[in-house]
């Protein structure tokens, strides 16, 4: 079943809507790249007036990265992962440097402008996306609905209420021997219904066992783009700290 919700990446279209060798292509004029950057920036801005996270605070974060690895070390930084979803991770171990190309003692010093003009400016935007992002994921709850006690449980289900409609999805977390905030959670949605059907929760439980969330918002944001990602980041983060303290308590530490 396709999952609508997941946002699936087309594969004629780039998720990201500039690449880290802008920097660096030429023209390497100072005004030229001004005008680049700020036609991201404003691509950017309309974004975070909807309120649609993601790809966006991915993308900075890559440019951002980028940014300091050039001032550092003179080193640009690419991957080549493929991305599937609009929240998906890139991580420490997907990046790839390179030296930047830039060998004409004339052109460096021009670069060093450009590297120190873009650096401050996409570091403000970073900020300010996490911001919005921090709004978002705080202004979700969560609630384990039935079979709390399975909180270990890599696997699972969470439904969410909006316009007379509950959403069921089913989730998975990859990297079962490595569970840390940077693991994969794959989803699914697997029913939409009625609200009122009493019946939804024994349905799911196939085989008893399974936690079921459910999870609720103060504010309607996007959902491909915000909740989605936040409703994932926010289970992720409760498996994550529920087994930390399973894991104590089985080494005697309470």
């Amino acid at each position: 079943m396709e999952d609508a919700a997941t946002y699936k990446v087309k594969k004629e279209k780039s998720l990201f809507k500039m690449n880290t060798d802008w920097i660096y292509s030429d023209p390497i004029d100072l005004e030229h790249k001004q005008y680049v950057l700020m036609d991201f920036l404003k691509y950017c801005d309309k974004k975070i007036d909807k309120f649609e996270i993601y790809p966006v605070y991915t993308e900075l974060s890559i440019h951002l990265a980028n940014l300091q690895s050039i001032s550092g070390e003179f080193k640009t930084l690419y991957f080549e992962k493929k991305l599937q979803n609009v929240d998906d991770e890139i991580l420490l171990s997907d990046l790839k440097f390179k030296p930047v190309p830039i060998t004409d003692e004339k052109e460096y010093d021009e670069f060093s402008e450009i590297v120190k003009f873009a650096g401050q400016k996409v570091l403000d935007y970073f900020n300010i996306v996490k911001a919005v992002w921090t709004i978002v994921y705080d202004s979700i709850s969560l609630k384990v609905i039935k079979n709390e006690k399975n909180y270990n449980e890599f696997q699972g289900y969470f439904y969410y209420d909006k316009g007379g409609k509950r959403m069921v999805w089913k989730y998975q977390i990859e990297n079962r021997g490595r569970l840390t905030i940077d693991s994969k959670m794959n989803i699914i949605l697997v029913k939409t219904i009625e609200i009122g059907d009493d019946n939804i929760i024994e349905y799911f439980d196939f085989q008893k066992r399974l936690p079921i969330f459910e999870v609720t918002t103060t504010m309607d944001y996007p959902m491909q783009t915000s909740l989605i990602p936040a409703f994932k980041r926010k289970i992720l983060n409760y498996t994550i700290q529920r087994n930390t303290i399973l894991n104590l308590k089985r080494n005697g530490i309470k």
